[in-house]
């Protein structure tokens, strides 16, 4: 007569659904659901890191300057400083999530 105890772990988040077993390929698992053998997938998602990292240094300079003008009390520039940083703002959640959204698409 063998006994069998089974020792209960506590689920961190009870909520959460359970979580599956990646697909197996012959060499291991394979990639993301949507993204199976995607070519060039690594070069646009560096593409659009990139070019948001640009964007950002972009608006913190901008930041800069319209503080810069504010504390000058030169504030004819600074509707313009907005808007291009708003222009800046868009530009990075673009170029964030349409590549995204032809992707998953195909």
């Amino acid at each position: 007569m063998s006994k069998r105890i089974q020792i209960h772990q506590p689920v961190a988040n009870p909520d959460d659904p359970p979580v599956q077993k990646p697909p197996q390929g012959p060499k291991g698992p394979l990639p993301g659901p949507n993204y199976l053998g995607l070519a060039g997938r690594i070069a646009i998602v560096q593409g659009q890191v990139f070019i948001v990292a640009i964007i950002l240094i972009a608006q913190l300079w901008i930041i800069t300057d319209a503080l810069y003008e504010l504390l000058s009390g030169r504030t004819d520039s600074l509707g313009w400083l907005t808007l291009v940083s708003a222009i800046g703002f868009a530009l990075a959640l673009l170029v964030t999530f349409w590549p995204r959204r032809s992707i998953e698409g195909s």
